[in-house]
């Protein structure tokens, strides 16, 4: 893939030279390299083999033609956590998440019959599901929806406390407990179908891609193990600005790889990073032989 340089005058009248950046993410961090340095994309990340090579982020090799090719995780090797890592955690917390619900249903029900008291949350608005969910972000459209798919099953959940308590303050215990129990078999149901598919429409997204870094457009130096292919963007050096620059102190601790941040109105700014500078490909070479 060769770099296509465009050249564009300015309402004043200079050259603005137009970049060809490949950029993909990591979590809600988008980075970038000339597309020039892309040799090819693969998804055979099984092909990986895994050799005992003390490397930060080095996963094992590769082959390419017949060519050995080491293997770098882009995250690790820059220090930040991978996409993989994070949506594992999330798969985590949501499972957590749902059976705290399975528990706050039951200890309602334990309420009901002893007269205990309920020390759960009362609202959506107090449950720590509801607290975390007010502070999550994500760019996926499709789990956003998810997301707040759950709002009115989940506050029609919580209002039962409220309503059962009051039954049981009145000697309707049993009316209490058959509303309970219906509500088991539908809301209760339908808010753990939900985290199900929440939990499927995350893992979906959970696939690592193999970028081949090149520097002749022929051979590979390296191999990517990246979370999310983004696209090729156009910018213009007028939308550069360097590493040096005052404004780059935000992302100090991946700045011995960055060369500086291209800034579009329109996209989220784009690290880009210098790939001489991700690694020394011949000592990491002289490791792996």
């Amino acid at each position: 893939m060769a770099l296509n340089h465009e050249a564009n005058t300015n309402n004043s009248g200079q050259i603005d030279q137009r970049r060809q950046i490949f950029t993909f993410f990591v979590e809600d961090m988008m980075f970038g390299l000339n597309v020039e340095n892309v040799l090819m994309l693969s998804q055979e990340v099984s092909d990986i083999q895994r050799l005992p090579v003390e490397e930060r982020g080095f996963c094992g090799v590769t082959k390419f033609q017949g060519s050995i090719v080491p293997v770098l995780d882009f995250a690790h090797r820059i220090g930040i956590p991978s996409g993989m890592e994070s949506k594992s955690a999330l798969l985590g917390i949501l499972t957590e998440r749902e059976n705290e619900h399975i528990e706050w249903l039951n200890a309602l029900e334990n309420t009901i019959k002893t007269g205990a008291a309920f020390t759960k949350a009362m609202t959506a608005n107090e449950c720590s599901f509801g607290q975390w969910q007010r502070t999550f972000e994500t760019r996926d459209e499709t789990l956003k929806e998810l997301l707040e798919s759950f709002a009115e099953p989940h506050e029609n959940l919580h209002a039962l406390a409220v309503d059962l308590i009051k039954l049981r303050d009145v000697d309707k215990q049993d009316e209490a407990l058959e509303q309970l129990a219906q509500a088991r078999l539908t809301t209760l149901r339908r808010i753990s179908a939900l985290f199900k598919r929440t939990r499927d429409q995350i893992q979906s997204g959970m696939r690592q891609v193999l970028l081949f870094i090149t520097t002749d457009g022929k051979t590979p130096r390296y191999a990517l193990l990246i979370d999310e292919i983004n696209d090729v963007l156009n910018y213009t050096l007028a939308n550069f600005q360097s590493s040096r620059s005052g404004g780059m102190a935000l992302i100090s601790k991946i700045d011995h790889v960055i060369d500086g941040i291209y800034a579009r109105p329109d996209t989220p700014d784009c690290l880009f990073f210098d790939m001489n500078k991700l690694t020394d490909i011949d000592a990491l070479m002289q490791k792996v032989s």
